[in-house]
């Protein structure tokens, strides 16, 4: 309690020393050091940094980043110059304010007060916002104002004191309503602030493309008094001179009165013309306040490296991202997405990216610059002015640029895999178990690789796909998943055309139908030999080469149709997809060098042993099929129930 009436006097003391300086300096002098003062707390405030990820939220994609900076330094500069235009007021009269003030739209309100209504005007932390407050008493015009109270009394005292010195009001939140009330039936104009976060008991509006919790209660003063509500803003238009917008009154609509939706209507229209406002002067807005506070809505970027394994594992996350909002009761309306390919100029820039990441744990000095160089330019450019609120990639290389645009943004970071840098420099690692990560809070260990497979994307998926075919819908069908070269694995061309003719064999043998798809790691040679085994539609009712017409849905169309899937083994990410499907799976591995990385082997020897898949080898490969499709050895789904409750942790720990 003592500090508290310690920093009471210290604060009050300060005040009241600037306040007299103000009062004997010129004021123009007065406003040209607040601004350098101003500018100079610019880079030691922490709320740069909230400014900063709102200014990058507003205006994605649209401000380079050395705008956004400039913005965000001036609008410090606009805040300190308002609290000298505060401390003045008391020095200034009418005549004064009218040679420095140039009015619009004011003739607007005179009807409504000359016929004894009240008047509400709706304006915001725009301009100087203060100065606007004295104006309203020294241009024949004073109002009551609504203001917050500070946590300091006797400082609060002083700075409603300097509020109220030209005949205005001051009504504290958190005095009953009435009091407003009163002072509109008297035809008296009142001040309301609206730009501020309500919590989550306001009416939530969309502005800047994000709902914001609005301060609800205008429209039922405007209801109750007969009071006409006026957007009004006060845009500095030099050190000393200003201009005042009056704009036309804002209505509930007459079929929505009395209603919530008629407020939400009615703050919808004032965020709209704010924004209009900001957008053509956004250094006059107060960006450093936590305006977003209590959205609903989270933006989610996904750095995708090229390869449709690592951003479809990515993509996972996401979607158990939104499953969990939902169950948290989140419309899936306010989670959005964006993808972002990284590109890098040369494979030299790349590594070299990859080195210093691991040499300075991710902490790369000049990060921005050395990602410039190394990006592509229009990666790098999109990368630079992204905004998002959580950060999710998959794969070492792209480790820097990750960590790079979740500092900017402030954002909640999840990586895929084990990272080059530190894992601790992540919010979530989510690794596989062949990863051998070393146990932390935020490392979560899942048995397989991640998959976006799920059963109503399998349901959705496999109609669609259906549709297409022109067979009768109780024919057992086999699934082939054909990979590629990839590492150390090479496919073998006698070994991959012996395997595709005991499938085919096999699947004469039990009348089974194939439905099959290559994907893009797939060499040229492969797809043709699979388009020479499979050109039959009586053995093969789907054939989708990647590398030539890809379908989207293809993949989990054909696991969501399929009895049995049989799917090459040198890719993990293919297999644990074929695994999520549910049904029995047959791996087989085209190749004279097996599984080519011990990850690999030590993985799909987990997955035999978890009663996931069955090995097939080349030359057994047609008896697996022909017992499994007969009789399939059966599918343990335990692993998969592991995996999803430990993705569900990592996505709770991001939320």
């Amino acid at each position: 309690m003592k500090r508290i009436s310690f920093e009471d006097a210290l604060i009050l003391r300060s005040a009241k020393v600037a306040r007299l300086l103000v009062r004997f300096l010129p004021f123009r002098l007065s406003l040209f050091v607040a601004k350098g003062i101003g500018g100079a707390l610019y880079f030691f405030t922490k709320r740069r940094g909230i400014a900063h990820k709102n200014l990058r939220a507003a205006f994605a994609g649209q401000k380079s980043e050395r705008e956004i900076k400039q913005i965000a330094r001036r609008s410090m500069e606009n805040l300190a110059m308002c609290v000298v235009d505060l401390l003045k007021l008391p020095d200034l009269n009418r005549r004064t304010a009218e040679r420095l003030v140039e009015f619009r739209g004011l003739d607007r309100i005179r009807p409504s007060l000359e016929e004894g209504k009240g008047v509400i005007f709706l304006t915001a932390h725009f301009g100087s916002w203060e100065f606007l407050n004295g104006l309203a008493g020294l241009t024949g015009y004073p109002l009551v104002g609504l203001a917050r109270a500070q946590k300091h009394p006797r400082s609060n005292r002083f700075l409603n004191s300097l509020r109220s010195c030209h005949g205005n009001q001051v009504i504290e939140k958190g005095i009953p309503v009435r009091e407003i009330l009163k002072a509109l039936r008297a035809g008296r104009v009142v001040g309301i602030l609206g730009d501020q976060d309500a919590g989550k008991n306001g009416v939530f509006v969309n502005f800047f493309g994000r709902q914001s919790s609005s301060p609800n209660g205008v429209a039922a003063f405007s209801a109750k008094t007969g009071a006409a509500v006026f957007p009004v803003f006060i845009f500095r238009t030099g050190l000393t001179s200003h201009r005042v917008e009056v704009e036309a009154p804002i209505r509930v609509p007459e079929a929505l009165a009395g209603e919530a939706a008629g407020e939400r209507a009615m703050l919808q229209s004032f965020a709209d013309t704010l924004e209009a406002k900001i957008r053509r002067s956004p250094e006059q807005w107060l960006w450093a306040h936590r305006r977003w506070k209590s959205t609903p809505d989270r933006f989610v970027l996904v750095l995708s490296d090229g390869k449709t394994g690592h951003l479809n594992q990515s993509l996972a996350v996401f979607e158990a991202l939104k499953e969990e909002r939902a169950r948290q009761g989140f419309s899936p309306q306010n989670l959005h997405l964006e993808i972002l390919d990284v590109g890098y100029r040369s494979r030299i820039g790349k590594n070299l990216l990859q080195a210093l990441g691991i040499v300075f744990r991710g902490k790369i000095p000049f990060a921005g610059a050395v990602l410039g160089a190394a990006l592509e330019r229009e990666g790098y450019r999109r990368l630079s002015g992204a905004y998002a609120d959580v950060v999710i990639s998959s794969g070492s290389s792209l480790g820097a640029a990750h960590l790079w645009v979740r500092k900017k943004n402030q954002a909640k970071s999840a990586v895929v895999m084990k990272p080059s840098a530190g894992a601790g420099l992540f919010d979530v690692v989510i690794a596989p178990r062949h990863d051998r990560m070393k146990p932390a809070e935020n490392v979560f260990v899942t048995e397989r690789a991640l998959s976006r497979i799920s059963p109503q994307t399998l349901k959705t998926e496999s109609e669609k796909l259906f549709k297409t075919l022109e067979a009768p819908a109780e024919r057992r069908r086999v699934g082939l998943l054909v990979g590629g070269d990839g590492g150390k694995v090479k496919f073998d061309k006698y070994l991959l055309q012996k395997s595709l003719e005991d499938i085919q064999r096999a699947c004469r043998q039990t009348s089974s139908a194939v439905l099959a798809a290559s994907s893009r790691r797939t060499p040229s040679w492969a797809d043709a030999i699979l388009k020479e085994k499979f050109q039959n539609k009586a053995d093969c009712e789907v054939l989708v080469i990647a590398n030539e017409a890809n379908r989207e849905g293809i993949v989990p169309g054909i696991l969501g149709l399929s009895d049995l899937v049989v799917v090459t083994g040198e890719s993990m990410s293919m297999v644990s997809e074929a695994v999520s499907a549910g049904k029995p799976v047959v791996v087989f591995m085209p190749a004279v060098n097996a599984t080519g990385r011990a990850k690999t082997g030590e993985f799909l020897d987990r997955m035999v042993r978890e009663r996931c898949v069955v090995m097939a080898g080349a030359d057994d490969l047609y008896e697996v099929l022909l017992r499994e499709i007969r009789s399939p050895n059966g599918f343990s789904g335990a692993a998969a129930d592991r995996d999803a409750g430990t993705l569900r942790q990592a996505v709770r720990r991001l939320l």
